[in-house]
Order: C-alpha cells, then structure tokens, then sequence
C-alpha cells in the first residue's frame, strides 16, 4: 500500500488479489486501486475510489479456459447438473447437426438419465482466446466450446458437436 499525504488529502494506492472459488475452479483476480480521502472534522472520509482490474495474460486465460473445459466435459459425462449449472452460461445452447439444445433441457435430460455423454479427450483440444472470450475446438474437430468470462469467472454460452 502507498499512501501519499498533501495536507488534509491523502491518495491511497494499493493492488488487491482476490481468489473465488466457484464449482470446484480456482478464479484469482487483479485489480489496480486507487482512492482519495480528505480529512474533515478530524476524521478521513473517502471522496473517491476507483479499481480497474489487471488483464490476465493470454496464457493464465488459456490455462483457466482448458480447466473450465476439463471440468465441462467432466460435469456433462457424470451428469452432475449442479456443477453444470455453475460452468454455464443462462444462455447456453448445445447445437448438434440441425438440433439445438437449451442449458434447461440439457439439465433436465441430464437429470432425468435421459441423456448419456463420452466424455472427450480434451488432451486434444487446442484454446484461442480473444480477450474476454475463447474458443475450444476439440478432439480433432469434433466439439466447439465457446466461453466468456464474467466478472473473473470462464462460463460456457455454446457448443457445437458433429454427429
């Protein structure tokens, strides 16, 4: 923390790590904070702040778009509907051939054993990220995962499998 003093106003400067876990996943987050505080009645009041967060490396996004892929596919394959409801995007759509499937009837299959998933081999998937949102194209073609990331947080909003 750097803190300057001019007198009956301060600037503080600092950076805060953040770490959530959500589903299982690790997020951790940067941000770069800043605040103005100016002593009134003996007391230091804030008048401003202001955080902008610290872009991750396009490497540290690959890695956590591979991990949220992992643990996609892993969800989908042991049909476990509560970890899929948090790796997904409200409006997730599963696209294969002509057909298109909701997140609601993807869970609701899933829950109903109505729906059986192989899961791939994600050792052959390959992830393009382009700022916010990445790409996983997989098993040689088979699967395109689409994701975004939301407040630190990598959702998944689409997939498209060949048949």
């Amino acid at each position: 923390i750097k803190i300057q003093q001019y007198g009956d106003t301060a600037i503080l400067a600092f950076r805060l790590v953040s770490t959530t876990e959500t589903g299982g996943s690790k997020q951790v987050a940067n941000n770069l904070n800043s605040g103005t505080f100016v002593k009134r009645n003996g007391k230091w009041q804030v008048v401003s702040w202001q955080s902008t967060r610290v872009p991750r490396t396009e490497e540290e996004s690959k890695r956590e778009v591979s991990d949220a892929d992992a643990a996609f596919h892993q969800a989908l394959a042991s049909a476990d509907v509560s970890k899929l409801t948090t790796l997904t995007d409200s409006t997730f759509i599963w696209t294969q051939g002509t057909s298109q499937m909701s997140l609601k009837q993807l869970l609701d299959d899933l829950g109903a054993g109505r729906l059986k998933y192989a899961k791939p081999e994600t050792a052959k998937s390959s992830v393009s990220v382009y700022g916010d949102a990445a790409v996983v194209r997989g098993d040689a073609g088979r699967y395109t995962l689409t994701f975004i990331n939301q407040g630190g947080t990598w959702k998944a909003v689409a997939m498209h499998t060949a048949n």
